[in-house]
């Protein structure tokens, strides 16, 4: 705080509410300073989280379709088997 000023005049006045509203400037521009460099940490986080998020999500989508072309290929593999199996067995009952 600031020591107490005898204020004789209207102009003194005025030179004390500058001077207070000068420092309350000074100190918003600080806080405006350390608002700005967290939200550029925080924007910096996000995009890396981001990055991070979309690799993940295409690691999962690879696999998945490495999974799903593994059952298709299984499913016409045993398609082909039981068509084989039926063929034979059809050539055997004529």
């Amino acid at each position: 705080m600031q020591p107490q000023i005898k204020i004789d005049s209207l102009y003194d006045e005025m030179r004390v509410m500058r001077d207070q509203l000068l420092n309350r400037i000074e100190l918003l521009e600080s806080d405006v300073d350390i608002l700005t460099k967290e939200n550029m940490d925080y924007a910096k986080q996000m995009y890396e989280l981001e990055n991070y998020l979309e690799d993940r999500i295409d690691t999962v989508l690879d696999y998945l379709k490495t999974i799903k072309s593994n059952e298709g290929l299984e499913y016409k593999e045993g398609s082909k088997e039981v068509n084989k199996k039926s063929k034979e067995t059809s050539r055997l009952v004529h």
